[in-house]
């Protein structure tokens, strides 16, 4: 459900606006110059590219996803670059070149504009002209003997130097794991809205359960997840919905046969 208006805004004039509603209520507004885009789709593309910096900021908070864990890094040569001196001092004369270039142009344009005679302008073109011939066949040759040169070069000193480079292997799979976290964490959180219905606060909710406190009961046959009981009565009975529908189909750990079950503590 949205509106598509068009207002006018004090100090730019006409502007459409978008406004998104939810269950009855306006939850997005948007001010755009585009009045020919379906409403429908710019609010869903912006809507879309709300909710992945959302994320990133939501895995930045809660997840740690920019976190080092650890300082192990493997040890190999050092392959630093850094800026070509050579590179540099041939960007130097190049610009140097294009300045004269620009300076000769604006030079002729200076002097056909003028108020000389004409006889005095016809005389002075040619040396004007051959100015700009000569400035345009140094930027040529600056130009080509920029391009010989690299624009970084290692900077070993020392050719036996060595670089420590954390392992981007195992900082792969730490960020594939907080990834999988944040994603059972937003699946957990759905299923618990289903029983909380509280669509304004149930992300931070669902938190709170990730931390209660509980004990685990190990036994040949099963792993048994005793969870503390919350204290709100609402949250109670929501969690307890939850764990009903988890253990219909109880999860396991790799490799363990045995099936984990949760329930709530009695008191």
């Amino acid at each position: 459900m949205l509106a598509d208006e068009i207002v006018e805004i004090p100090g730019y004039g006409r502007a459409r606006q978008l406004t998104l509603f939810e269950h009855g209520a306006p939850v997005l507004r948007v001010l755009t110059s585009d009045t020919t885009a379906p409403a429908a789709a710019l609010l869903a593309w912006l809507r879309c590219r709300w909710r992945i910096e959302n994320a990133f900021k939501y895995l930045t908070a809660h997840h740690g996803i920019d976190w080092l864990c650890d300082y192990h890094a493997g040890i190999g040569p050092d392959t630093t670059l850094v800026k070509n001196p050579a590179r540099q001092h041939a960007t130097a004369t190049l610009k140097a070149a294009q300045d004269e270039l620009a300076y000769a142009e604006r030079a002729l344009a200076q002097l056909l504009a003028s108020d000389q005679p004409a006889a005095q302008k016809n005389q002075a073109i040619p040396a004007a002209q051959d100015r700009i011939t000569t400035a345009c066949a140094t930027v040529a040759r600056a130009k080509a003997d920029r391009d010989t040169h690299p624009a970084k070069l290692p900077a070993v000193i020392n050719p036996d130097a060595k670089r420590a480079r954390p392992y981007t292997r195992v900082r792969a799979l730490r960020m594939v794991l907080r990834l999988l976290a944040c994603n059972a964490e937003h699946w957990l959180a759905d299923r618990l809205n289903a029983y909380l219905q509280d669509p304004g606060e149930y992300r931070a909710i669902t938190r709170h359960p990730l931390h209660q406190g509980g004990q685990l009961t190990y036994t040949p046959q099963t792993i048994t997840v005793t969870l503390d009981r919350p204290a709100t009565p609402r949250l109670t009975r929501a969690l307890e919905l939850l764990l009903q529908e988890i253990n219909t189909t109880p999860p396991r750990l790799p490799g363990d046969p045995r099936p984990i079950t949760y329930q709530l503590t009695n008191t």
